[in-house]
């Protein structure tokens, strides 16, 4: 586990901190982007912002490559089905389809064709309206992860020109 040394504004050196404590005292306003930092054996001073920085983008690779392995993982033969709510209203739209097509079968004698058609249709469109509801639930959902992330920059960025 990597350990910083922080500079303080007395010229002093303050550490070995994990980088989970520089980010409590980032939050908490006792350091900020600019605060010099050191990685435990290194050289180089370097801002805060920058480390912070290269931190979340490798936290961000990781995240991604670890919705691309779990994304693998769903589409091997061993697939668990999880329910969510997008999952359920594909399931009904599935079965509304074949309940339309079951009752326009069973309606095609004399006279029940029009009828046999209405159900059809009607299946058929309340398919297209619940697959429609499931990707509108998948965006919002995206919309609010992405919302969440730009909302902890704003954050993190907020705090950090209070306090200089």
């Amino acid at each position: 586990m990597e350990q910083y040394y922080i500079a303080t504004e007395e010229g002093q050196t303050e550490g070995p901190y994990s980088f989970a404590s520089l980010e409590t005292f980032y939050a908490e306003g006792k350091i900020t982007q600019k605060s010099l930092v050191c990685i435990a054996g290194g050289q180089e001073w370097v801002q805060f912002g920058t480390v912070l920085e290269q931190k979340w983008k490798e936290e961000s690779e990781k995240n991604s490559l670890q919705k691309k392995q779990e994304r693998t993982e769903a589409t091997s033969t061993d697939v668990e089905l999880i329910p969510t709510v997008e999952g359920l209203f594909q399931i009904m739209g599935i079965l509304a389809l074949l309940a339309g097509v079951i009752l326009a079968l069973c309606n095609t004698g004399p006279g029940y064709a029009a009828i046999g058609i209405i159900y059809l249709l009607s299946g058929a469109f309340f398919c297209l309206g619940c697959f429609w509801c499931a990707k509108v639930i998948k965006l919002l959902s995206c919309t609010v992860d992405l919302l969440s992330v730009i909302a902890k920059r704003v954050y993190n960025s907020g705090n950090s020109t209070d306090k200089q």
